[in-house]
């Protein structure tokens, strides 16, 4: 209440002011003062000088007036009777006896008159004309003593609106220095009736030292009933807001609150209760669903995966094991391939392995009858061959240096010089380290046999197989190159493709390992990272490397 009541005597306190200061317009006026002082001298204007006195000077007080929400009305009364109205703004004197504060004479400078009816509007309807308050400004001149009276006038419900939204059992009335008590229509005759009681509440509390910091509230007895009050002083009009609270119904309302509050409480725990039954469901259901799954899974099926997974903790754990499952499932798979890759390459070189020892013998045999007979080239060859059948046949271990491949190739190589009138050479640039670095074994020599048998096939002349090495990072790269007939873009997309597992491999050979199944031991011994990639470019040259990771515990180097 005491925050409510001093917001409603600034309210008023503001419309004091701008009443007051709408006032000081006329007053500070110059040329309106000497107009006027002209005209209570009995000074004779025309109509055009009264008009040009209009134009300039009151219709710029009426466009101030208008900005003003606050202010009702400002009129200007002259005690002349020869000077012409100006309506809404100008009226003779003799207009004021028809107000409420002119009955009985002008009222002093600073006077303040409150609720009554503005006679001088002119309406269609009566009950429909406002009631005004307003504050009364003299305008005197020492040579013709009063030549005017100011009138700044506000609406009673805009300088109390409390007043007019007040009831039975929450009012709010204006007690003037007079101590003439303003209020509703409606709650007229109560306020009579309790005057004395409210007077006597508003004189115990009226002391200076109680109102100095704003509104004052109390209980006490007001006709019998126990109410709270309070008061607050509008220093500017010297009156008080006097505000009356009923308490009768205090201790109903207090117990409809509690029943309302017990009522909410109840509501609240009941929605809560379902809440987290819902929310357990749910959990529940999502915990046996995981349950149900590791214990399927514990049975040996991995096909199987969570559904309906939520957002919550249970969703990730359900989406973290579907993943694990996954991979579990990918990583099998990948194991059996390896092993069936193993076990192909074993049955291959258990099929190679045909009475090796006879097949040596009768290739020494003959080298040694090469010999005797003087024919070192024959001699040569076979030795050749009888090198690369014992390398091709022996399987003890499925990695060799890089160096003991090359020896391989180079044998390799001086038998396919026997079938050609031309001579196909070796390059190399492979430094010391990569020569040292184990590979599964038949990794370079069918590189080198696809350059031959397909890179070559349309060349007659001598030519060269060029192999290169070097070191990056942690990764050795072996390249390939010969500069044959190459490949059209589809023949080297459709070798991608092979590669890469997205068509079966058709490139491999009786007698030697397709350049797919080099591809995937690489992958299977250092991983999918590592392996073959080719380059090519017809009419101009191929290129195959071999990506593998530098392994220095296993360089050799002294």
């Amino acid at each position: 209440m005491k925050y409510e009541l001093d917001k409603s005597c600034q309210n008023a306190e503001q419309a004091a002011v701008n009443c007051k200061l709408s006032a000081e317009i006329i007053v500070n006026n110059e040329s309106i003062n000497d107009f006027l002082n002209q005209i209570a001298s009995d000074k004779k204007f025309s109509f055009m000088d009264i008009l040009d006195f209009y134009g300039k000077e009151i219709s710029g007080v009426q466009k101030i007036i208008k900005s003003n929400p606050y202010i009702y009305k400002l009129r200007l009364f002259v005690h002349s009777g020869s000077v012409k109205e100006i309506i809404p703004l100008l009226y003779k004197e003799d207009r004021i006896a028809d107000l409420k504060w002119g009955r009985d004479g002008v009222p002093p400078t600073g006077t303040w008159c409150f609720d009554y009816v503005d006679s001088l509007e002119q309406a269609d309807d009566p009950d429909g004309i406002a009631r005004i308050a307003s504050l009364i400004t003299r305008l005197n001149d020492y040579r013709y003593g009063r030549y005017g009276i100011v009138e700044s006038a506000v609406t009673m419900e805009n300088m109390f609106p409390d007043l007019y939204h007040s009831t039975a059992s929450d009012r709010t009335c204006f007690v003037d220095q007079a101590g003439n008590i303003y209020s509703s229509p409606e709650l007229s005759d109560l306020w009579s009736s309790q005057k004395e009681e409210i007077m006597e509440f508003l004189h115990a509390n009226e002391q200076p030292d109680q109102m100095d910091n704003g509104a004052v509230c109390k209980k006490t007895k007001i006709g019998g009933e126990e109410v709270l009050a309070g008061c607050v002083k509008i220093k500017s009009i010297q009156g008080y807001l006097i505000r009356i609270v009923s308490t009768k119904n205090d201790k109903m309302i207090l117990r409809s609150s509690r029943i309302e509050f017990l009522l909410l409480w109840i509501a609240i725990v009941t929605v809560l209760l379902l809440f987290s039954n819902r929310q357990v469901t749910h959990i529940l259901r999502q915990f046996y669903e995981i349950y149900d799954t590791v214990y399927r899974v514990q049975q040996g099926n991995l096909e199987v995966r969570v559904q309906n997974m939520s957002r919550d903790e249970f969703g990730v754990l359900g989406i973290e094991l579907n993943t694990m499952l996954d991979r579990i499932q990918k990583l099998m798979e990948d194991t059996l391939q390896r092993e069936l890759l193993v076990k192909n390459s074993q049955i291959k070189a258990l099929q190679n392995q045909i009475n090796n020892h006879f097949i040596y013998n009768v290739l020494e045999s003959v080298k040694m009858m090469a010999e005797i007979d003087e024919k070192y080239e024959i001699a040569d060859t076979v030795s050749s061959f009888g090198q690369l059948l014992r390398y091709s046949m022996r399987w003890k271990s499925g990695y060799v240096k890089v160096e003991e491949e090359i020896e391989q190739i180079r044998n390799y190589l001086a038998l396919v010089n026997l079938w050609y009138d031309d001579e196909i050479c070796l390059r190399m640039t492979i430094p010391q380290e990569i020569l040292c670095q184990e590979i599964p074994k038949m990794s370079l020599q069918p590189i080198v046999e696809n350059s031959i048998s397909h890179g070559m096939r349309e060349y007659t002349h001598d030519t060269n197989i060029y192999m290169e090495g070097e070191i990056t990072g942690e990764d050795c790269y072996i390249r390939v190159t010969d500069f044959g007939c190459g490949m059209e873009e589809e023949e080297l997309l459709q070798l991608h493709k092979r590669l890469n597992g997205e068509r079966e491999d058709n490139s491999g050979q009786e007698s030697g390992i397709g350049l797919k199944n080099v591809h995937d031991r690489l992958q299977i011994g250092f991983g999918a990272e590592y392996g073959i990639t080719v380059e090519s470019e017809q009419h101009c040259y191929t290129r195959v490397t071999i990506k593998i990771p530098y392994q220095k515990r296993k360089r050799g180097l002294t």
